[in-house]
């Protein structure tokens, strides 16, 4: 069985400071096994299957109690989640809560909205989605869109309204998408057989596929601003990208992103300082 998520790491953390620690502690004895077989033993995307996404997770329990319902008895957790793809996704969720019984297995079934599985159902048709903008452009339209349809469905609480409007956010940033891919296009270019062979071949492909991102992340700057899935792109890219400017001897570009990322101010103009 293929699966997109290839490195999957779970972390799990449980207030110490709860009076039954022990005891309830021993409740999420195997959940995170059980959380990072979710995501390595399910296909989430039947149409693609040459994506790796990576995937971390940090599950911050505040507490678990036991509850009534209509099977009998289950508990009752409250946390909060950290859910990143290790580039430029990354989510903190608060006041996350959800059912669990020990040793239970998580069900994947994207129409069943319900559960904790569904918050990482969510989150995994957005990391695809989102890897799949690199690939090709727009690529990810149907999974970002899969992801804004389950936050449309259950968005009656202030937690499923912020996803929707964060899946909403991606869909109407097309800019965005598109200085993506090309950024990962300049480098399908450049690892390419045929470039091996020829480079001298690609040398307009590839300054017009860069001044492309630089027109993508300039007019989103024109635009929206600070947006702050652009900086999270471009903080983590910050070093490639300033490389790349400098090679093509863009130093607009370069002074730009110096203004824009101020974050990472030092990585432009130390190219600029030469």
């Amino acid at each position: 069985l293929f699966c997109q998520f290839n490195n999957v790491t779970i972390n799990i953390e449980y207030n110490e400071n709860d009076s039954d620690y022990n005891t309830k502690r021993n409740i999420i004895d195997r959940f995170d096994e059980q959380i990072k077989e979710y995501f390595l033993l399910n296909n989430f995307c039947q149409e693609f299957d040459f994506i790796e996404v990576d995937i971390k997770i940090n599950l911050i329990i505040e507490s678990i109690n036991i509850i009534s319902n209509n099977t009998g008895t289950t508990n009752q957790i409250i946390s909060h989640l950290l859910i990143s793809n290790n580039k430029d996704l990354y989510y903190f969720d608060k006041g996350v809560v959800f059912e669990y019984s020990k040793n239970k297995a998580l069900t994947y079934n994207p129409y069943h909205l319900k559960g904790l599985e569904t918050i990482f159902d969510y989150y995994a048709f957005l990391f695809i989605g989102y890897e799949l903008d690199t690939w090709g452009y727009n690529l990810g339209n149907k999974y970002i869109n899969r992801a804004y349809e389950i936050s449309s469905e259950l968005g009656y609480n202030s937690n499923w309204e912020t996803r929707k409007k964060e899946a909403q956010n991606i869909l109407d940033n097309t800019r965005l998408r598109e200085a993506r891919f090309h950024y990962y296009k300049y480098f399908d270019i450049i690892n390419s057989e045929e470039y091996y062979k020829n480079p001298s071949a690609y040398n307009q492909q590839i300054i017009e596929t860069i001044e492309q991102l630089y027109n993508n992340l300039f007019d989103i700057y024109e635009t929206l601003g600070y947006d702050k899935n652009t900086l999270k792109f471009i903080d983590s890219v910050s070093d490639k990208i300033a490389y790349i400017f400098n090679e093509l001897k863009m130093d607009n570009a370069l002074q730009f992103l110096a203004e824009f990322d101020i974050e990472n101010k030092k990585t432009y103009t130390q190219f600029l300082d030469e």
